[in-house]
């Protein structure tokens, strides 16, 4: 070690730059496959470079039922059912290892970056634990909730990258061997307070089937 620190300071100012600036790309690439690791993939999520900050202005809200406007629709499957906006539109998909995904976006033209995903699969395939672990290392603000009589964990937090900034809130429990996450993203240098009422509702109403 005491060599290669010896060898980096014989380098020239360029050269310096060149390793600084290589190893910090290793570092995020390092980063990212650790994230791909542990996190079953989510569709049409897009690569957002940045660094993630904990504003001291984004307090978690608490989760209160309350209802849609409108008439909300209703979506079940063999695991849950939730109520959603008639706003918004959904997608099934599947995760590898038998789990499921539903996706949740506003139909309105301004909100295309935003979506809600619900991902369900085998404690096995990834436990809470590991999920939780790339939150923890963003330096997301963590919170105790409940789902459906449940303790679950709420993570919120933002990655930016100086001109506009990723916004995550998740929230993630486990019921018998099975890993729940309900999870919000959307790029917005401010807070979507209706897309966040939006999660805090489904939440609030989320419901765990009485077959399961």
């Amino acid at each position: 070690m005491d060599n290669l620190l010896v060898s980096f300071s014989e380098k020239g100012t360029r050269e310096k730059v060149v390793i600084t600036v290589l190893g910090s790309i290793i570092f995020l690439i390092i980063l990212a496959i650790l994230y791909f690791l542990t996190t079953p993939s989510q569709n049409n999520k897009q690569s957002f470079p940045g660094e993630a900050v904990q504003p001291s202005s984004m307090p978690l809200q608490p989760i209160e039922k309350t209802s849609f406007t409108g008439k909300p629709l209703t979506y079940k499957n063999s695991y849950y059912s939730i109520s959603y906006p008639d706003s918004y539109s959904h997608e099934e998909g599947q995760i590898p290892g038998g789990g499921t995904s539903l996706i949740l976006k506003p139909q309105t033209q301004d909100s295309l970056n935003t979506v809600i995903e619900i991902q369900t699969y085998d404690a096995l395939v990834a436990s809470q634990s590991a999920v939780e672990n790339v939150f923890s290392a963003l330096g997301y603000q963590r919170n105790q909730t409940t789902v459906f009589n449940i303790p679950a964990v709420v993570y919120k937090g933002l990655i930016s990258n100086g001109e506009a900034s990723l916004r995550e809130t998740a929230v993630i429990f486990t019921y018998q061997n099975r890993v729940y996450k309900l999870q919000l993203t959307y790029v917005s240098n401010n807070e979507n307070s209706d897309a966040e009422q939006v999660l805090q509702r489904i939440v609030a109403g989320f419901k765990l089937s009485p077959s399961y």
